[in-house]
């Protein structure tokens, strides 16, 4: 059957039910309950107006079938007339207003390659504000220990300076905790040096001890990349890791290693001996190490040996390349 010839059908009925249902409410028939008289025809009225605003609502809307009808008679039960009607404009209007989404498809993508020589680029924030207010010994306590806090998860390497500074700090709170984040950092490498010499003794293959030697020449050097070493144990890390670095580069498989030339180059910087870097810094760029991330290096080692020239060519040459935000001071000062 047809939605128009049905419609046709059901609506005499539907309009004769619900006007005998509203008479009966004032004129009630002799020998029955005017309201048991009412809610009768009223539920014959609602359940003949469920079919026709059901045949009235769109077709997407109409299913499953028992329960539109079922809340179509409640609506009419309880609000004869407009209630199923205005069901039905809403459900009208919902479906000429709908907005069509497009289809999301997903598909399966390979795993991204690790690039290495990427990393030197990541940067960490630099927390320059927090540090100030750390500085200002003006500033309320309260708001310089939570300060010290806030910088807890920065390198060791951007705050060491800072944190010594503040062992002569006059609060205590501040010289104590200071104490405790440089000693933790110190104490979390120096740990890792003792397992990795006790690994050293029971090593028994040179690649086993080529990676230990190295491991424990990355280690050394990290206690003075981040402060951590002062004075004579400043010296006597950079021994200790330039003593594991040739000792691992003597090995077979260590001669071409380009990461061991530059850790040897920049032990030869941190000792001021830039006439010994240079070489090796070439020799690690000969092993295929990546060149920009050498050009630092190469124009601190040609600026401490009064090559300013060349050191001005490398650093713009570096400019050219997406350097770190610590570098870019440096390269607008030269290259201005």
């Amino acid at each position: 059957m047809s939605d128009a010839l049905a419609i046709l059908l059901v609506l005499p009925l539907a309009a004769l039910l619900q006007g005998a249902a509203f008479w009966s409410a004032f004129h009630p028939p002799a020998g029955l309950g005017p309201l048991a008289c009412f809610l009768a025809l009223q539920a014959l009225a609602a359940a003949a107006e469920a079919l026709l605003f059901r045949r009235l609502m769109p077709a997407a809307q109409r299913e499953p079938s028992r329960a539109a009808l079922l809340h179509l008679w409640a609506l009419s039960f309880f609000v004869p007339c407009a209630g199923g009607l205005l069901e039905v404009l809403a459900s009208v209007a919902g479906a000429r207003l709908a907005i069509a989404r497009e289809a999301r498809t997903t598909d399966i993508v390979g795993r991204p390659e690790f690039v290495s020589h990427l990393v030197s680029r990541v940067s960490h924030a630099a927390g320059t504000r927090v540090q100030a207010r750390l500085a200002n010994r003006h500033a309320a306590t309260g708001d310089r220990l939570a300060a010290l806090v806030a910088i807890q998860q920065l390198p060791t390497r951007t705050t060491g300076t800072l944190l010594r500074e503040l062992l002569a700090d006059p609060v205590d709170d501040l010289r104590l905790l200071a104490y405790g984040m440089l000693d933790q950092a110190e104490n979390e490498i120096v740990n890792r040096i003792f397992a990795c010499e006790e690994a050293l003794t029971r090593a028994s293959t040179e690649a086993e001890q080529l990676a230990l030697h190295r491991q424990l020449a990355e280690l050394h050097f990290e206690l003075v990349y981040q402060r951590l070493a002062q004075g004579d144990v400043y010296h006597h890390a950079i021994a200790e890791a330039e003593m594991h670095a040739r000792r691992a580069q003597a090995l077979a498989q260590g001669e071409r290693d380009a990461a061991l030339c530059l850790l040897l180059a920049r032990l030869a910087l941190a000792r001021d001996r830039a006439d010994e870097a240079t070489p090796l810094l070439e020799r690690a760029r000969e092993l295929s190490f990546p060149r920009e991330r050498l050009l630092p290096w190469l124009a601190e080692a040609a600026f401490r040996q009064g090559r300013h020239a060349e050191a001005a060519a490398i650093v713009g040459e570096l400019a050219r390349h997406a350097g770190t935000p610590a570098l870019k001071p440096v390269i607008d000062y030269w290259t201005r």
